[in-house]
């Protein structure tokens, strides 16, 4: 009669560790979900902040583009002084002796 008692406990004792197991897999499960939908891991963030790095790894390529293009045009500065002048004329409109800088209104 012993032997059948604890058979049975340890029957209903295994039972609840698998109903306990299942539940706590079923827990946890829900807790996963619940977190990727709405923490701060959340999949919305994930895309939000994939579209940011793409934005900024743009960014970073046009001002490295930007860079050797400043970069290149000081070069033929230094190294040009007719060029130079054409740049001081264009860009910042520096005259010699005698000119003048006439602007037309559309």
């Amino acid at each position: 009669m012993v032997s059948r008692r604890k058979t049975k406990q340890t029957g209903i004792v295994n039972l609840l560790l698998e109903r306990g197991a299942g539940f706590l897999y079923c827990f946890a499960s829900v807790v996963i979900v619940i977190g990727v939908l709405r923490g701060d891991t959340s999949i919305a963030r994930y895309f939000s902040l994939s579209k940011s790095k793409y934005i900024l790894e743009e960014t970073v390529a046009a001002l490295k583009a930007e860079n050797e293009h400043l970069a290149n045009e000081i070069h033929m500065i230094k190294e040009s002084k007719a060029y130079a002048r054409k740049i001081l004329r264009e860009k910042y409109h520096v005259t010699e002796d005698g000119e003048k800088i006439i602007y037309y209104a559309d």
